[in-house]
């Protein structure tokens, strides 16, 4: 019995750890060759048409990151894939 409980919370762990892993990894753009990057001004309108005013963009962990203010005026973060424009994860106030 002792043997089952251990396995059993060792199997958890696991599934917890994969799932918090993928997680993660979803935040990453991954590692996209600089050459199909979309170009500063194609993200800036990406941005731009989703309502946010763009302050500031910046590359973190091969992504795109926007830093400005939705159309409530409150500060966001927002990082896009830089190949695909597809937006990726929202920071905000």
């Amino acid at each position: 019995m002792k043997t089952l409980v251990i396995a059993a919370a060792l199997a958890t762990t696991a599934l917890v750890s994969t799932a918090y892993a993928d997680d993660r990894h979803d935040r990453h753009c991954g590692n996209v060759q600089i050459d199909k990057w979309m170009s500063e001004a194609q993200i800036r309108e990406r941005a731009t048409v989703l309502g946010i005013e763009v302050r500031e963009v910046d590359i973190d962990d091969g992504c795109y990151e926007i830093e400005g203010r939705n159309k409530d005026g409150r500060r966001i973060e927002v990082r896009f894939h830089p190949e695909t424009g597809e937006q990726v994860s929202v920071d905000g106030d």
